[in-house]
């Protein structure tokens, strides 16, 4: 682990003075970033957890919950006392997703709750919140290049609209919002398709036999470019098969309707492969996915800066970070 720690700390070094030297001095480029994975014991069972990595660095650690109350703390105290542990210096903590109607509530349980049970030994102030976001739920919707990364494959057709996002949650009734799994047969697929309007996003699902729910997909697809109506659906084909005795295949997608698909081009309806997957199981790839920020989206980033920026106290976090160059001396 030694060796490992060592190849940690030379690249952590490394980055720092590159930084150090583009910014030359404090104003510039003098705060590097390191980001944790889960909470601050991972990578523990290799002997390279973050909060061991953050002491071996020097690194201040912010500490990141989501929104909540009990359990919010309970998360965080977890994570605080394994930072005491490595004698690691909290520098804040950021509240994240939190539900709009309880955003005052939360923020002032947790800030209480902080200021009395974290206060140091020898009556030191507790570390400070630096914010506390509401959940803003678009930034969780998973754009169609997660869907591809979920199954590692690539759009078919449609590859213009890779960032074009779906809202894939489960409303109150558990019915799936913008995602439906087509079981019925073509005529009433065809009919709830034609009852979209041209600002609706669905992800539907099939499975790799049925040639008439795809083709009926792409003529429904040119039928609204025809008429100038906008097409923003997109079809998941999965090509697993399970005989029912536990041995899974895989079924092809013939080539006579690959090669259709493919000729409605980049800016065509957004068709990709789930290989291995039966449609159950991409649905629920799909709605339990974590999407991940591509710095490709730009619609994604730019909404996500503007959210957060507001609620979180850059200023007090600098104040309360040590500077790089402080640490690479």
């Amino acid at each position: 682990h030694q060796d490992q720690m060592a190849d940690i700390r030379r690249a952590y070094l490394n980055i720092v003075k590159a930084t150090k030297l583009r910014g030359g001095n404090h104003n510039n480029h003098s705060i590097t970033i390191c980001e944790g994975t889960g909470h601050v014991g991972v990578g523990s069972v290799v002997g390279s957890g973050n909060a061991r990595i953050a002491a071996e660095l020097g690194a201040d650690v912010v500490l990141v919950a989501n929104g909540g109350l009990g359990s919010t703390f309970d998360e965080l105290e977890l994570n605080r006392a394994l930072c005491l542990q490595y004698g690691v210096a909290i520098a804040g903590v950021v509240i994240n997703k939190v539900q709009p109607d309880k955003y005052d509530q939360t923020r002032e349980y947790l800030r209480k709750a902080i200021d009395q049970m974290w206060k140091g030994p020898n009556g030191e102030p507790a570390p400070p919140i630096l914010g506390v976001v509401p959940d803003r739920p678009y930034l969780g919707c998973p754009a169609l290049a997660d869907v591809e990364s979920t199954f590692g494959t690539v759009l078919l057709s449609g590859s213009d609209h890779r960032y074009r996002h779906y809202d894939v949650g489960s409303n109150v009734q558990g019915r799936s919002i913008g995602m439906s799994m087509i079981t019925t047969d073509l005529a009433a697929f065809l009919r709830t398709m034609q009852r979209q309007d041209g600002d609706s996003r669905t992800i539907f699902i099939c499975h790799v036999t049925r040639d008439d729910v795809i083709l009926g997909f792409l003529a429904e697809y040119r039928r609204k470019t025809r008429r100038g109506i906008p097409f923003q659906s997109a079809l998941v084909i999965c090509t697993g098969c399970d005989d029912g005795g536990g041995n899974k295949s895989d079924i092809e997608l013939s080539p006579e309707v690959c090669d259709m698909i493919r000729d409605a081009g980049p800016a065509g309806p957004p068709v990709l492969r789930a290989p291995g997957y039966s449609p159950a199981d991409a649905a629920k790839h799909i709605r339990t996915m974590t999407p991940k920020f591509n710095a490709n989206d730009e619609r994604r980033v730019t909404k996500a800066t503007e959210h957060y920026e507001p609620f979180i106290d850059f200023d007090l976090l600098i104040d309360r970070t040590t500077y790089a160059s402080d640490i690479a001396a």
